[in-house]
């Protein structure tokens, strides 16, 4: 995919996102222990989360974390749905949230057009904060390869997601010895289904034959029970990539972007983070951790 068309996908509006308050704002500004100078920050901090399920469901899940995230830094939270990363990035680029939750690949694309800046990552093992990208199938449908996949009905999540588009695509161009702008033409049908649990359900009901997906969706499928789910076979896998990511907009007070550093590393809720496979929580995080994505990125001409 050139990186106009990228782009233009970038662009997209996202008029359907949908925003919700915190409500522990009033008791932590009156506890303020004055630790921070909060005269140049915003009334409102508003942090950019995809709806990877139910949105109801997201926000209850939620305010265990929004409330520590107004008890430490004393002022509103909120929460941003973005119909996807596109509009996460266009979103920080326009100054409507400032902080979001990011794909290494989507965070690659911020980090360029609108200034983000990486500070930590939710992780499931410090010691290896990484993950991979699964090409899964139906164990009924034959493909055991990526060879397999060739004349297929095929799921990615989105343009702009690392684990569900951009490092399967550069492995399987690799695998099938092909170009990217031969890849699509292999396939008999492409889907982009929005979502990492949507392709999975694409698979199940027979609306794909196979897809890419993070494992460590796959894994919380698992955990979950989540019906077909046994029905499913990992056909190949990527080597690994650096976690997803919580980014700054790059233009904040150095005092909040301290703060929120300070908020992500010191929130312990277990039941949250395991919820979302961060079992040992929020770690610090460099930009540089991401070169690795760049470098796909440069390989398939985004």
């Amino acid at each position: 995919m050139s990186r106009r068309i990228l782009f233009a996908l970038l662009a997209i509006a996202f008029s359907s996102s949908f925003v919700f308050a915190g409500g522990a704002a009033e008791d932590a500004v009156r506890e303020d222990d004055g630790r921070y100078d909060r005269s140049d920050w915003p009334e409102v901090v508003r942090i950019g989360v995809l709806p990877e399920e139910d949105q109801a469901v997201m926000i209850e899940r939620y305010q265990p974390f929004l409330a520590h995230m107004e008890e430490s830094l004393g002022v509103t939270v909120e929460l941003f749905f973005g119909n996807d990363f596109a509009a996460m990035v266009e979103a920080m680029r326009a100054g409507d949230i400032e902080v979001s939750k990011f794909s290494p690949s989507a965070y690659v694309m911020a980090a360029e057009r609108a200034g983000a800046e990486a500070f930590v990552q939710g992780v499931r093992d410090a010691s290896a904060p990484t993950y991979k990208s699964f090409i899964v199938a139906r164990d009924d449908t034959g493909i055991d390869s990526v060879d397999d996949v060739v004349g297929s009905t095929f799921a990615w999540v989105d343009p702009a997601s690392s684990s569900g588009y951009i490092v399967p695509r550069a492995m399987m161009i690799d695998a099938l010895d092909t170009t990217d702008e031969e890849l699509d033409a292999m396939f008999a049908n492409v889907i982009f289904s929005g979502g990492h649990d949507a392709s999975v359900r694409y698979v199940i009901n027979g609306d794909a034959d196979a897809a890419a997906v993070s494992e460590s969706h796959i894994e919380r499928l698992q955990a979950a029970e989540k019906l077909g789910i046994d029905n499913l076979v990992v056909v190949d896998e990527t080597d690994p990539i650096p976690s997803p990511l919580e980014a700054y907009r790059g233009d904040l007070p150095d005092s909040l972007k301290q703060a929120l550093h300070e908020a992500y590393t010191s929130f312990d809720d277990q039941e949250f983070l395991e919820g979302y496979n961060y079992h040992d929580g929020f770690i610090a995080v460099d930009d540089s951790a991401y070169d690795v994505v760049r470098d796909i990125h440069e390989q398939l001409g985004l």
